[in-house]
């Protein structure tokens, strides 16, 4: 507990981690794995929780998440109520949805996380141009392969780097946000 606190210390005064810092996160890491896994073997998945879209056999594979742009989170939910349950009651609550999907594309062996940030009036028109149901889970998963292919230099590869600009545009840097081990 006092190598991890340390750990942490040194992270948030930006002093670069040492072999025992790393050790002691690497070990609550592991515990974290265990403690998860050993909560999936009991009680299943975790309710609001999806399972990931991966392919059998192990096959390498490339995965897209689509995230909602910090500024039409509310309006995402005015427009589909019942995404409450899946998205979280608030922008934290979803950042932390979004990235544990990503680190699961990761653990699952992605070969690359691309993280894609649509607008709710770009995803609209996108619905109406190709005359797809915006209230289709398929349509936003098509919506997102689509921005991807279409805006790759609005595509984010998962994780970004530690001191770089956080995915959920907090202003913060990844490590001090969605990245710090305190989250997940």
């Amino acid at each position: 507990g006092l190598a991890l606190s340390r750990s942490f210390l040194h992270d948030a005064l930006d002093i670069e981690l040492d072999e025992d810092d790393l050790a002691a996160e690497a070990e609550a890491d592991a515990s974290l794995a265990a403690l998860s896994e050993l909560v999936r073997e009991r009680w299943g998945d975790l309710p609001g929780r999806r399972g990931l879209d991966v392919p059998e056999g192990g096959e390498a594979f490339d995965s897209i998440v689509l995230r909602w742009a910090r500024e039409d989170f509310t309006a995402v939910r005015a427009r589909w109520p019942e995404s409450t349950a899946h998205y979280g009651g608030d922008y934290d609550a979803y950042a932390a949805r979004i990235q544990r999907e990503a680190r699961g594309y990761d653990e699952a062996g992605a070969a690359h996380v691309r993280m894609v940030t649509g607008t709710l009036a770009d995803f609209q028109a996108y619905a109406q141009r190709t005359g797809r149901d915006p209230a289709d889970q398929k349509t936003r998963q098509s919506y997102g392969e689509w921005r991807a292919a279409a805006h790759p230099d609005q595509t984010l590869l998962w994780p970004p780097a530690r001191n770089g600009p956080c995915w959920c545009d907090s202003g913060r840097k990844y490590k001090k946000c969605c990245g710090t081990p305190a989250k997940n």
